[in-house]
């Protein structure tokens, strides 16, 4: 939805989130313990690094 729409205005913060707040509960864990503890207390660059690296093992 995001890229459909680049002038959404949201920084990088919010979007993620929102990402993480639509998700289903299991994967908010898988997210957390991924993380170390709660994904929203790491840097953007951390959370995102984290998302991307998810994504991509997903896909393999």
């Amino acid at each position: 939805m995001l890229s459909k729409c680049p002038n959404h205005g949201f920084d990088v913060l919010t979007q993620i989130h929102i990402f993480r707040n639509g998700l289903l509960q299991q994967t908010k864990l898988l997210l957390d313990a991924t993380a170390g503890g709660s994904m929203l207390s790491l840097s953007v660059a951390d959370a995102t690094a984290i998302i991307d690296k998810m994504a991509l093992s997903d896909r393999q």
